[in-house]
């Protein structure tokens, strides 16, 4: 639960502003080898109704960010883990959707030496959705956040629901 929550605070601490590659994954990809996961997996973003048209109306879009991490084994290399959580970072994706539009990652290229240092498990995901911060600096959107087993993906949907924030913490005099 506690990376979890460090994850989800990720693209706030980073500022995830600037231009989103499609499906591009892990940070290290020159430098350590990636290992290929052909998997059919889709995110779909449940827009509020007045989420749906404030979107539309200033021509914003959504980030769909999933980060991928495992429980280490024992006498896990320190290099693949993350200090604060204690898990093993094994890539992430990222892609940018206009309102109405399904995440769709075909494959995913996650570090091969850090997957072999993650327990029987197997590898982890938590997906995060934002607004792309075209039309505003802040975030716009309230987003459940999706967490799980890679193996409870393989080949469906996930369903995110979201709102504007307004919506969640509208403010006082309105």
């Amino acid at each position: 639960m506690r990376y979890s929550i460090l994850l989800a605070l990720v693209p706030i601490l980073f500022g995830c502003s600037g231009p989103p590659s499609t499906a591009h994954l892990g940070s290290d990809q020159g430098v350590d080898q990636q290992k290929n996961i052909d998997v059919p997996l889709s995110v779909n973003v449940q827009l509020s109704e007045r989420a749906r048209e404030k979107l539309i109306d200033s021509k914003e879009t959504i980030i769909v960010a999933g980060y991928f991490t495992g429980h280490p084994k024992e006498g896990t290399d320190a290099k693949y883990l993350d200090i604060k959580s204690g898990e093993v970072v094994l890539g992430n994706v990222r892609q940018e959707i206009r309102p109405g539009e399904t995440a769709v990652f075909n494959q995913l290229n996650l570090n091969s030496d850090a997957v072999s240092q993650i327990d029987s498990q197997g590898p982890h995901i938590l997906f995060n959705v934002f607004s792309g911060r075209r039309s505003s600096k802040d975030n716009l959107l309230d987003c459940r956040y999706y967490e799980g087993g890679l193996e409870s993906f393989r080949g469906g949907t996930i369903l995110i629901p979201c709102q504007l924030i307004a919506e969640q913490f509208p403010e006082s005099g309105r």
